[in-house]
């Protein structure tokens, strides 16, 4: 169970920088902020650091590397830092940001059915203790 929140925890974290990283490219492309300036280059930096702490320490629990590259290809191309040759790799995020959002619905439903099943288990169980 704490396995199952962390990795949820997890998941929304990521999805909120990738939300968060499009957006201000979107803005810089739109002329609305300069990415380059203070303080966007710091949040930047950060969510850059993010993903790549991430994508390297995914890399090296993996068991086969070569799959998790393959299969991670947009992960590792969305490191690699934004110019406007990169840009279209970084919104790549977008599609996984989706699928985290679909995966949270999923999760929070069976977290809600699981919940109700031990509150279930846990009335049984005090109930047979106070007979």
């Amino acid at each position: 169970m704490h396995k199952k929140f962390t990795y949820i925890v997890y998941q929304i974290i990521m999805a909120i920088l990738a939300v968060i990283s499009i957006g201000m490219l979107i803005a810089y492309y739109a002329k609305r902020i300069n990415i380059d300036a203070y303080p966007y280059n710091m949040i930047d930096n950060g969510i850059w650091l993010a993903f790549f702490t991430d994508y390297v320490i995914r890399l090296i629990i993996s068991p086969n590397k070569r799959e998790f590259v393959k299969d991670n290809i947009f992960d590792l191309l969305s490191i690699i830092p934004a110019s406007s040759l990169f840009f279209l790799f970084r919104i790549g995020q977008i599609g996984r940001t989706f699928q985290m959002l679909k995966l949270m619905r999923i999760m929070r439903l069976v977290g809600w059915v699981s919940s109700l099943s031990e509150m279930s288990c846990s009335t049984t169980c005090t109930l047979r203790l106070l007979s």
